[in-house]
């Protein structure tokens, strides 16, 4: 039995050996053909997983197939579940934020992003794609946004994505760059917030595109609009627009319009320069991408440079038109209104002086530039103003004109053609003459016409008609219409012409005056007041107490109206005393009058005055006239000489002679004529009811106070067709007195017929 009991043993053993013989072996076979073991997770993954896939919808909407609307969905290529079920990391992202129950979505892609399911937000530290508009049929939206940055989170319950890290933009027409930026989609807006960079591109190959700088910018996408603060800098071209807060607005992708606050902008072209600032600036953009339109609000300023010259404008407002000139816009038209002041500086002309500045002002201004925008070809006022010519050079003279409208008309090189106005003021100031400064002229008409000279750019002729009036210093004019030669300074006035001045006054159908020299000559229908000369002593030729009147066909005034001509039925009196004759001459300050042709003078004698100095008045006015070919009066000894066969007559009395010279009492004594002296071939004639007396000789006096005659010379002789004829050396009349006296040479008698009754 023991011995059986071994052999069981070592049997049971041998079992047991080669059972596990067999089940190692058959482990080592599972060992070798079972599958490798999955990696260990990392410290804080509680799973991960392949094409992991997150979507969500909203159950309370449905789309037209009645499923509810999709809200956002998620995808990854992998998946890891990190901290708490909430919280996942993704690689090779693609999330879609579905928009009108996903009519269109947001797409953001990245590389690698950790995903909150609880607070839905979606955060990548790498580089960021967001797509704005996205269609389900892969069709571009033509108003696509697309966002390329990094740091980038994204709200999957509101579609906001926001970064602080520099961003990049590409949409309609555009790309751009900012640091930090963030786009909700609740209300399209997107904002970037410092270093803004946006380069809008045109539809075209003639559009150029715009560079917009600015600070912080808010895109309104559904508005079209763009803002832009504090400061924002904006090239298109040659344009540049630089100010505080502005704003874009787009249409169908296109800039439509661009305003900034307290702007300047500038375009620069090779041959022109346009510059212009505002407190509100806004420039409207046409469909070729151009400016067609600029306004400036609030302390508005333009100004045009050209290789011509120079053009400043400032107003309230201005309003600008741009004409398109191939890939730019010119200057067409500018509109000031409201306090506006153009100052017009044309550049000077070898060899001439400098023009004038030009200061044009009044509530509403309006310039038209020529083709090409460099020169100016019209400039017109829509309201009362007022132009300014400012002289650049001592020689020039500084003019103002003021009147309810103007037009100015430009020629070549911006230089003035001619300009119009209508109520019209002017103001002249010339400069000093020999070191005396000038009067200032004033004129003033209804309308006004000015014509400038294209060598000089000055003033070449002035017109004014219809009521005209003028003033320099005690100088006054006026007349229908007066024309100014501004190269001789002459003034032609026309129609009821008139000139005055403290020493007289003149009208005629035609006057000309000679502003340097003051003199004047008047035509056609003359009429002249001049005032006495107060100097010296007074005579019936030359009152220094009546004014002296004239008229005559012509009358020239010279040397400041000391010398006067008077032509053409010339008649020129004092009171009751005058002379007439074809010309008359009269120098103020040699005294001397000289009459021409025709002469006729008359001279009245005054009432005689009693013993208390009262007048008594005659029973007849005594007139003494001298008829003669020609006259010359010098009032030093106030004698008036006569020639080329004279008559003198008084009353009852008729002198003839070759010459008589008249010798003038004071103009305060009782009779004008104090005595006459003839000589050549002398005749006197006294005539009375049936009875003449004759008298000849080569020689005569007459002395009115004693109505006396004295001939001597050519022997002398007296013929009464009463009494008879008297010969003698020296016969001595008293006509009142009906006395005569006879006076015999030595050794020689005088002799007398006498008829008997």
């Amino acid at each position: 039995m023991r011995r059986a009991r071994w052999l069981i043993l070592a049997a049971i053993s041998i079992i047991v050996v080669a059972v596990g013989s067999t089940y190692y072996s058959r482990l080592v076979r599972m060992r070798q053909n079972a599958p490798a073991s999955p990696k260990p997770l990392r410290s804080g993954v509680d799973a991960t997983a392949e094409g992991w896939h997150y979507r969500k919808a909203d159950a309370k909407l449905r789309g037209p197939d009645g499923e509810p609307c999709p809200v956002i969905e998620v995808s990854a290529r992998q998946f890891a579940q990190v901290d708490a079920p909430a919280a996942v990391e993704l690689q090779g992202v693609e999330l879609h934020f579905f928009h009108n129950c996903g009519a269109t979505y947001d797409r953001v892609k990245s590389a690698k992003a950790r995903f909150d399911t609880t607070s839905g937000e979606l955060y990548s530290e790498g580089e960021v794609e967001i797509t704005r508009g996205v269609r389900p049929d892969d069709k571009p939206s033509a108003r696509l946004l697309q966002i390329v940055s990094s740091g980038v989170h994204f709200e999957t319950k509101t579609g906001k994505a926001y970064t602080e890290q520099p961003a990049s933009f590409t949409f309609e027409n555009g790309t751009g760059k900012a640091v930090g930026a963030d786009y909700d989609p609740r209300n399209h807006q997107l904002h970037m917030k410092s270093a803004v960079e946006l380069n809008w591109n045109g539809r075209g190959p003639k559009k150029p595109p715009m560079k917009v700088e600015t600070a912080d910018l808010v895109y309104f996408e559904e508005e079209g609009k763009v803002a832009m603060s504090p400061w924002a800098r904006m090239t298109r071209g040659t344009t540049h627009v630089e100010g505080g807060k502005s704003w874009v607005t787009l249409e169908d992708g296109e800039i439509r319009l661009v305003e900034s606050e307290d702007a300047h902008g500038v375009q620069d072209e090779p041959a022109r320069k346009v510059e212009y600032a505002a407190g509100h600036l806004d420039m409207q953009f046409n469909d070729a991408g151009q400016v067609s339109k600029v306004n400036g609000d609030r302390n508005a300023k333009l100004t045009s440079t050209s290789p011509t010259g120079r053009t400043d404008v400032q107003s309230d407002r201005v309003e600008l038109t741009m004409a398109s000139d191939g890939d730019s816009s010119v200057l067409e038209t500018a509109l000031a209104l409201g306090h506006a002041v153009v100052d017009s500086n044309p550049k000077p002309k070898p060899g001439a002086p400098p023009p004038a500045t030009r200061t044009l002002k009044s509530e509403a201004i309006e310039l038209h530039m020529r083709p090409g925008g460099q020169e100016i070809a019209n400039v017109e006022t829509h309201a009362p103003g007022s132009l300014d010519f400012i002289p650049n050079a001592p020689d020039q003279p500084k003019r103002n004109l003021s009147g309810d409208r103007f037009w100015i008309a430009y020629g070549p090189e911006n230089q003035i053609q001619s300009f119009r106005a209508v109520k019209v003021q002017t103001r002249t100031e010339n400069p000093p003459k020999k070191g005396k400064p000038s009067p200032p002229v004033l004129t003033s008409s209804a309308e006004f016409k000015a014509e400038f000279d294209p060598k000089t750019n000055q003033v070449a002729r002035i017109e004014q008609n219809k009521d005209f009036r003028y003033q320099e210093g005690d100088r006054k004019a006026q007349a229908d219409r007066a024309t100014l030669d501004q190269k001789t300074s002459v003034i032609t006035l026309t129609g009821g012409a008139r000139v005055s001045d403290p020493t007289g006054s003149t009208t005629g159908d035609r006057i000309v005056l000679n502003q340097n020299t003051s003199d004047f000559t008047a035509d056609g229908h003359v009429t002249s007041t001049r005032m006495p000369d107060k100097k010296g002593e007074s005579s019936a030729m030359l009152s220094n107490s009546d004014p002296m009147q004239a008229k005559a066909n012509r009358m020239t005034s010279s040397d400041d109206n000391l010398k006067i001509r008077y032509e053409g039925n010339a008649v020129a009196w004092q009171g009751p005393n005058r002379i007439q004759a074809d010309r008359i001459d009269i120098d103020r300050d040699e005294e001397v009058m000289k009459a021409t042709g025709s002469v006729i003078s008359q001279f009245v004698d005054k009432d005689k005055k009693d013993k208390d100095g009262k007048p008594v008045p005659r029973q007849q006015t005594v007139f003494t006239i001298v008829k003669a070919p020609e006259m010359t009066y010098v009032d030093e000894d106030r004698v008036a000489h006569y020639t080329g066969g004279t008559t003198l007559i008084r009353p009852n009395m008729t002198v003839k002679a070759r010459e008589i010279k008249a010798f003038l009492k004071d103009a305060d004594s009782d009779s004008s004529l104090d005595h006459a002296v003839a000589d050549g071939n002398v005749v006197v004639v006294q005539s009375a009811p049936g009875r003449t007396r004759t008298g000849t000789s080569e020689h005569a006096e007459y002395y009115a106070a004693e109505d006396k005659m004295v001939m001597t010379g050519g022997k002398p002789q007296f013929v009464d067709s009463v009494k008879g004829t008297t010969k003698g050396d020296e016969l001595i009349y008293y006509a009142s007195k009906d006395r005569l006296l006879v006076n015999g040479q030595e050794n020689q008698r005088a002799e007398s017929t006498i008829h008997r009754k």
